[in-house]
């Protein structure tokens, strides 16, 4: 399966129909995928470039869980689950029961980030609302910058220092470099 990196587009319009152009700056991995069509129909998703978070917000991320587990006792995993349920991103499905226990193991072995619970039950009685929360890996720079942020609130309440707002705010910076 071939990606490309482009950062320009443009359509055109003959008798058998639309073409899409993507300029890249890939050319041996574009003539690659070219070459290898052999007149067989393909699918793209094409979906827009996003930051990824930088590896020090992660690394920072990690070591206020685990001083604020020291302080009350309990796992990083723990506090970091409660973080994600808290402020993360989440998404609601409405299943049968059986069908709920499926998902539910399935969803949750994404990694530990990747908690679900029953919200609520359909007015039938017959089905339940299960809502799975996404793990912080797939986060953007707003979503993982609100975890952090409900972190550091938590550690502030517990009197553990953290960064100072300068030395925070220049963290959240490469994420934009």
């Amino acid at each position: 399966m071939a990606s490309l990196t482009f950062d320009k587009a443009r359509w055109y319009e003959d008798s058998d129909g639309f073409w899409l152009a993507v300029r890249t700056k890939e050319r041996a991995a574009a003539a690659q995928f070219c070459a290898g069509m052999a007149d067989k129909p393909h699918t793209a998703e094409l979906k827009e470039q996003r930051k990824r978070r930088s590896l020090d917000a992660n690394a920072y991320l990690w070591t206020l869980l685990d001083k604020l587990a020291d302080v009350l006792r309990t796992t990083k995993d723990a506090l970091y689950l409660k973080a994600v349920q808290d402020v993360g991103p989440y998404k609601d499905f409405t299943l049968t029961e059986d069908e709920a226990k499926t998902f539910r193991v399935a969803w949750e072995r994404l990694g530990t980030g990747w908690p679900t619970e029953i919200v609520d039950y359909d007015p039938d009685g017959e089905r339940v609302v299960i809502r799975a929360y996404y793990g912080s890996s797939t986060y953007n720079t707003k979503q993982m910058s609100r975890l952090i942020d409900w972190v550091i609130e938590e550690c502030k309440e517990q009197g553990i220092e953290t960064m100072t707002p300068e030395e925070l705010a220049r963290l959240k910076e490469d994420w934009h470099a």
